[in-house]
């Protein structure tokens, strides 16, 4: 519907509610709040188009090769961190730790002995000295008792570093089984399978592509005319307004998020800059709206200021022909179709016919409300309403 046919449109409804007012007592007034509308320059800013994206995205690689033996995800699946994802073969890992964990306590045993060897000739030195302070011991048997000393501490020091290294090992057969099991790194969706059960893998072949549900960003790609005005919003911790069609249920899929990174090269083909936008939505419950893929569209600050037509955010009504705001019409409510451009903190520019700068439009006590409908204005207008509508 064209704005001329809205107007008309409007015009019919609040004709027929006059006629249905003249002839049973006319409908109800509503309690209402109003703004004014305002003309206000503002930098402009342009629409460019991006997408939703996932900070995490990783390829799930076996780090060991053998059999897939199962597979517990198929394409599309939703997994927690920590999740097992795929199995590969482990007869011959779990095989291989039982000999190194057979292995350490055998080594356990012989630095045990060895342990108990030295000891033993450590005893024995320690009671010749004694017999030499006495004048009862030869040197010769003191001497060999000392050799033996330092051959038992070499086979202890052997021993320990024959333990320390089956400990390696087994700790080196131990990663080699938890290998065998690939677990999700982070909480996300499977996005693709690349190995499926009773296929070889080989180290560093990819088992399935993940990617996160929690860890998500907007990517726009700017006009290098744009960058120094997007840089500038970056540096003042400034937000941009993105629409994201897909969350037209979720505050009529408006979320505003603020410049993560701008990218320093630009496409040698586009001549576009990528920029990162930090953005979240969820629902009541806590829940992520947001999925990897979704389309967007952002509103980038151009540099170049301009009059603009803005009112409350408050003000605006979605309705199924598009958005519309009531406004005050010598104290009866009115319709203006609006088309929105873009957001001013509380406020949004909009592109409209039948807006001029002062009008009084309605901000609270609209979500009922019908053409040819009587206002009561509650509390005080504010200081800057030069006029009550045309």
């Amino acid at each position: 519907m064209s704005v001329l046919n809205r107007i008309l449109a409007v015009g019919l409804v609040g004709l027929m509610s006059g006629i249905a007012s003249g002839q049973g007592g006319g409908p109800p007034p509503a309690n209402v709040v109003v703004d004014a509308v305002r003309v206000e320059q503002l930098v402009q800013r342009r629409v460019v188009t991006g997408e939703i994206r996932s900070r995490l995205h990783s390829e799930l690689a076996a780090q060991v090769e053998g059999l897939l033996v199962a597979m517990m995800v198929e394409q599309g699946d939703v997994v927690a961190r920590g999740q097992v994802i795929a199995r590969l073969d482990d007869v011959r890992a779990k095989i291989e730790f039982d000999r190194a964990m057979a292995a350490v306590d055998f080594a356990a045993a012989v630095m045990m002995e060895r342990e108990a060897e030295l000891e033993i000739a450590r005893r024995d030195l320690g009671r010749l000295e004694e017999l030499e302070r006495l004048g009862s011991s030869g040197v010769s048997q003191l001497d060999e008792a000392k050799t033996l000393v330092a051959s038992r501490g070499a086979l202890m020091a052997q021993a320990k570093a024959e333990l320390v290294s089956a400990k390696g090992e087994l700790r080196l057969r131990e990663r080699e089984l938890a290998d065998m099991t690939i677990v999700a790194p982070f909480a996300g969706r499977v996005v693709s399978k690349q190995s499926e059960v009773g296929q070889w893998v080989g180290r560093g072949d990819g088992v399935v592509t993940m990617v996160s549900l929690d860890e998500l960003e907007a990517w726009v790609d700017i006009p290098e005319d744009v960058y120094a005005a997007v840089q500038k919003t970056q540096e003042s911790g400034g937000k941009i307004e993105m629409a994201i069609p897909a969350l037209n249920g979720f505050n009529g899929g408006r979320v505003y998020g603020e410049i993560l990174a701008i990218l320093p090269n630009a496409d040698s083909l586009s001549r576009l800059f990528g920029v990162r936008i930090g953005v979240s939505a969820k629902d009541d419950d806590g829940k992520n709206l947001l999925r990897p893929g979704m389309s967007l569209s952002a509103w980038v600050p151009t540099g170049t200021p301009g009059d603009f037509v803005t009112v409350s955010k408050d003000a605006i009504v979605r309705t199924a022909t598009g958005e519309i705001v009531y406004y005050s019409n010598d104290g009866v409510s009115a319709i203006a179709p609006v088309t929105r451009l873009f957001g001013v903190g509380d406020r949004v520019a909009v592109r409209s016919m039948a807006l001029r700068d002062g009008m009084l439009v309605v901000v609270d006590g609209n979500e009922r409300m019908f053409p040819g409908q009587p206002l009561i204005i509650q509390g005080a207008v504010r200081d800057d309403v030069v006029g009550g509508g045309e």
